[in-house]
């Protein structure tokens, strides 16, 4: 990691008499801001995608009744009654299957009653910290909302207050005041349900007493110290100095804070792509789940309701719910990768999971086999049919089009029971920062060549407007992002979409504050959230000195500008 100490003279002149000091360092700048919600948007599986439903399905060797039901979201009872099977375990290759299709019908009336038994409320959990992230305490807090509601604390030994809850979300103010009287921190409107808000000063208070040292020369200025850290002495000089030891300045101007252990790897990938570390790090940001504030690598997409049912049943059975989990996606990892875009992804020429693949020999181009395992050759040329291939097993190697034809990946989990050892093993990759990181720069890239190869002007965009397209057409994909940009979503389909993102009781108050619209409520839900977490600030140095900072407006705005309408 590239960085400088910052070194900052208290004394006039060099001095061996003992000295009091006690005053603020760092930077001249404004408190840093972070409000974290606990719930993230969650990356769906294809099943749930914004594509019509399909009205029938062709059984395949190794499906079930009820991996059908799940993956087109229906019931095993649905499905048995409309093609009138009486054995459900009992299904075959090639069979025909009908799906229920669920007629769209949802009154006013209907989301007004939803609507009124949504849980509106905003709980914020504050935590004041310095420069160096040591708990500020004893801070008077003044928390003012739009409503003209006053909440006034002290902060304690861990620079934390009493959560502030709202009955509903509106813009808040936050002022702070010690010994240099009050200041305005922060200005928000947080989203519902539950967030942690993270203040952090600029400065760090400094106060002790110097120490006569015999020797005029130190070696402060040339010993490496850890990052976080304020120490007193005298430098190769002679003088005496307290310095901050912190990652800025660095000629990134980036800064990561807790995240500083994935520095190496938001520094190559801003390297590999040319995208400014800054707008990569906000990406990631938006798109993981935290421990602590840390980007939690382990991460995986579970349903909360679906688990909690699970265990109950199985308690009410009188057997252990231990281990019970529901998964609500395939996703996985930091920036949450589906099991399919991570496979897809791999096969992609050119991408950084490809170059591993072949660097690792779990990928190589082989010749076509039939399914007498015989080399196929192209009719014309008389050529064997090369395909690049993945091997799932020892000297077996299949297609993209075979793993999937196959059912390796079947399943909403980021653990499908049918992949093989070799297959789980390159999807568990996921939870490797380097991989993950490389992994959504590349499909961030690909995904914006593709926009502009259908005619969006994404080349107009800076990477602070560029990391709100990622963040799309990452959460969405590539075809539902394009009609979520040309505003060709479906009442039904948006729905779905936010019902399946926040509930049914929380999505029909969004559409009922939009008019009863779900298409409204859906967009106005995720432009908010990309705008309120997309925010390149928080992962630039408080004084940037050797780059030129990148801003971005909303999500809307950047819209239409790929869209030539600015």
């Amino acid at each position: 990691m590239a960085r400088e100490d910052n070194y900052t003279p208290i004394f006039p002149e060099a001095d061996v008499m003992p000295r009091k000091f006690d005053g603020l360092l760092g930077w001249s700048a404004d408190w840093r801001c972070m409000v974290d919600p606990e719930e993230k948007p969650i990356t769906l599986d294809s099943t749930v995608s914004l594509n019509p439903s399909a009205t029938e399905v062709t059984v395949e060797f190794g499906d079930s009744l009820s991996e059908i039901a799940q993956e087109h979201g229906c019931t095993v009872k649905e499905l048995a009654e409309l093609n009138h099977l009486r054995n459900t375990s009992l299904i075959f290759p090639g069979q025909v299957l009908k799906l229920p299709v669920h007629q769209y019908s949802q009154s006013p009336a209907d989301v007004a009653s939803l609507a009124a038994q949504a849980d509106t409320t905003c709980t914020l959990s504050f935590a004041f910290e310095d420069v160096i992230e040591k708990p500020i305490e004893k801070l008077k807090v003044r928390i003012v909302s739009a409503a003209g509601d006053i909440h006034e604390a002290v902060t304690d030994e861990l620079g934390k207050i009493q959560d502030y809850v709202m009955a509903k979300a509106e813009e808040i103010t936050v002022f702070v005041s010690r010994w240099h009287g009050e200041k305005l921190v922060a200005q928000f409107t947080p989203s519902e349900g539950n967030s942690s808000v993270t203040l952090t000063s600029a400065k760090v208070r400094v106060k002790g007493v110097t120490e006569p040292i015999k020797d005029r020369a130190g070696r402060l200025d040339l010993d490496i110290h850890p990052v976080n850290t304020v120490v007193s002495g005298r430098d190769s000089k002679g003088n005496p100095v307290i310095q901050i030891n912190h990652t800025c300045p660095n000629e990134y101007d980036l800064r990561l804070d807790r995240n500083l252990d994935y520095w190496d790897q938001i520094i190559a990938a801003s390297e590999r792509s040319g995208i400014i570390p800054q707008s990569i790090a906000a990406v990631i940001n938006a798109e993981s789940a935290k421990i602590n504030g840390v980007w939690n690598k382990d991460s995986v997409a579970i349903s909360r309701e679906k688990t909690n049912a699970a265990k109950a049943l199985k308690e009410q059975q009188g057997e252990s719910a231990e281990g019970v989990v529901i998964y609500a996606s395939s996703a996985a990892g930091m920036t949450q990768f589906l099991n399919a875009t991570w496979l897809g992804e791999t096969f992609r020429e050119g991408t950084y999971l490809n170059e591993q693949a072949r660097k690792r020999g779990v990928m190589a181009d082989k010749p076509k086999r039939d399914a007498l395992n015989q080399i196929e050759y192209h009719p014309k040329t008389h050529q064997q049919i090369i395909l690049p291939m993945f091997e799932i097993k020892p000297d077996t190697w299949w297609t993209k089009e075979q793993i999937i034809n196959n059912h390796l990946l079947r399943g909403v989990t980021p653990y499908p029971p049918h992949a093989t050892k070799a297959l789980q093993s390159w999807l568990n990759l996921r939870f490797e920062p380097e991989f993950i990181i490389m992994a959504a720069v590349d499909y961030g890239l690909h995904n914006l060549a593709q926009l502009q190869a259908a005619g969006y002007s994404v080349d107009t965009l800076n990477d602070a407007e560029k990391a709100k397209i990622f963040y799309l057409t990452h959460h969405l994909g590539l075809s539902d992002a394009k009609r979520f940009i040309r505003k060709t979503i479906t009442e039904e389909s948006a729905h779905k979409l936010l019902v399946a993102q926040v509930g049914a009781k929380s999505a029909a108050e969004r559409a009922f504050r939009n008019s009863n619209s779900y298409i409204k409520g859906h967009r106005e839900w995720l432009s908010n959230h990309i705008d309120r977490n997309i925010e390149l600030e928080k992962f630039y140095c408080p004084k940037v000195e050797h780059t030129t900072k990148q801003e971005s407006k909303g999500l809307e705005s950047v819209i239409n500008k790929i869209k030539g309408e600015v």
